[in-house]
């Protein structure tokens, strides 16, 4: 019997957590002090998502993040090692490092009165020091380096922690590196780096991602493809849901056409739509067949091979708290980072991030781009992308600020969910317990 191990599926029997079934007070969406709240006990205490290590290559190569109000520097020094630090100069406390979000320096500089930093974070050079008594004793480097950052690596993402008391990484983790194991992250590399300005609080698109009961309301032409009900797992304080891809979902279950959309899911997965010849809810076992035919093929990247039938067809999405979510396939992650604004408990930044296997030497540059307006989601990537991705994504978006407005009426009493919403009621009791304590 082989010992290898496969990304466990989710017991669609199991009986799912009690959670309760209380109201969520949804004050908590534009509040300004609960904001703060959040900032203080919640994203400085916590492992936060940065760049992708691929982003670093060499030293001098850096990425500022963006996080609340602050900003983060990632750089490689000299010595090949990855740092970070608070993107701010130690002398009058301006912002140091402007510009683009991934570039390459041998030093920093700061525009205000041209304080230098090496790239590992010590002091380089101050203009005048004999104006400065207190370098009597000769320029005190480790008082006016850099503040640096506890970071860690997993995924082939740079991990952040602020006050420096989390639990390691993979503790923080928990199992999901493990269950995510096979589909190699760790080896993918950037296809897109999109994000965007949104008229919510970032919370409203977590909730909007972790249950795909509005399948239904918001996306029913994703019903002509998928499965709308998902299998539900809690991790700590993470979780996981699984929908099944390739079928399709009342009231077109039983259907003899196989639907333009399911059609495009076929060929987007690079298959020939036009000669299957079964019935649409069964188009799933296709794909199956198909991913098994190709898998041992040279040129093929994903890891077909280490995955289960069901990986092969269906969507995993993991979410780790607080902030980020992916879809994962073989071939590739559609990952989606939820990030607060610095001021405004009514505005979010969402990136969105897709990653894919690349066969060796092949890979696209990928550049970051940031849209402060609405856009069509169908003209926003670099690289083509179906329109069953970008007609979901598209009404995601424009729904976001429609429900954060509902969610500050006084006639609203609170969010009501049920069982498919499970991961909503999680997320937020997790939250509690970081801000109530």
């Amino acid at each position: 019997m082989s010992d290898k191990y496969f990304t466990p599926s989710i017991d669609a029997d199991a009986p799912l957590p009690d959670l309760g079934n209380e109201r969520i007070a949804s004050d908590r969406f534009s509040s300004p002090e609960y904001m703060k709240q959040e900032w203080s006990k919640l994203w400085r205490t916590v492992w936060n998502i940065g760049p992708r290590i691929e982003e670093i290559n060499a030293p001098g190569d850096y990425v500022i993040h963006e996080l609340g109000e602050e900003s983060f520097l990632f750089v490689m020094g000299k010595d090949n090692k990855i740092r970070g630090f608070y993107n701010v100069c130690q002398h009058r406390g301006n912002r140091l490092v402007m510009g683009k979000p991934c570039d390459s320096a041998k030093f920093f500089k700061c525009a205000f009165h041209a304080w230098s930093y090496n790239t590992d974070g010590t002091i380089k050079g101050v203009p005048n020091p004999d104006t400065f008594p207190q370098f009597k004793d000769g320029l005190p480097k480790e008082e006016l380096g850099l503040e640096e950052i506890r970071i860690d690596f997993w995924g082939g993402w740079i991990w952040f922690n602020l006050d420096g008391k989390a639990e390691p990484l993979l503790d923080f983790l928990g199992e999901l590196p493990e269950q995510l194991a096979p589909y190699q992250i760790e080896n993918m590399r950037l296809l897109e780096y999109k994000t965007f300005l949104w008229d919510s609080n970032w919370k409203v698109a977590c909730d909007a991602f972790n249950e795909s009961y509005h399948f239904r309301g918001l996306h029913p032409q994703i019903l002509k493809w998928s499965d709308e009900m998902a299998k539900i797992e809690l991790h700590g304080i993470h979780s996981r849901m699984i929908n099944k891809y390739g079928t399709t979902s009342s009231p077109y279950t039983g259907a003899a056409e196989v639907f333009p959309e399911l059609k495009e899911w076929m060929a987007y997965n690079g298959m020939d739509a036009e000669s299957y010849e079964g019935a649409p809810e069964d188009v799933w076992k296709a794909k199956t067949a198909f991913s098994r035919s190709i898998q041992d093929q040279p040129h093929i990247t994903a890891p077909y091979k280490d995955m289960t039938d069901e990986q092969l067809t269906d969507v995993y999405h993991y979410f780790i708290f607080p902030g980020f979510a992916m879809n994962v396939f073989p071939e590739g992650v559609n990952g989606f980072r939820y990030r607060p604004h610095e001021t405004d408990p009514n505005k979010m930044y969402y990136d969105l991030i897709l990653l894919v296997h690349y066969p060796e030497g092949q890979q696209i540059p990928c550049e970051r781009k940031f849209f402060k307006e609405k856009v069509r989601y169908d003209q926003i990537a670099d690289t083509p992308i179906s329109y069953i991705i970008t007609d979901v994504l598209q009404q995601d978006a424009d729904n976001v600020s429609i429900n954060q407005l509902g969610l500050k009426s006084e006639g609203f009493r609170g969010m009501y969910l049920g069982d498919q919403e499970l991961r909503v009621r999680h997320f937020h009791k997790t939250l509690d317990s970081y801000i109530k304590d």
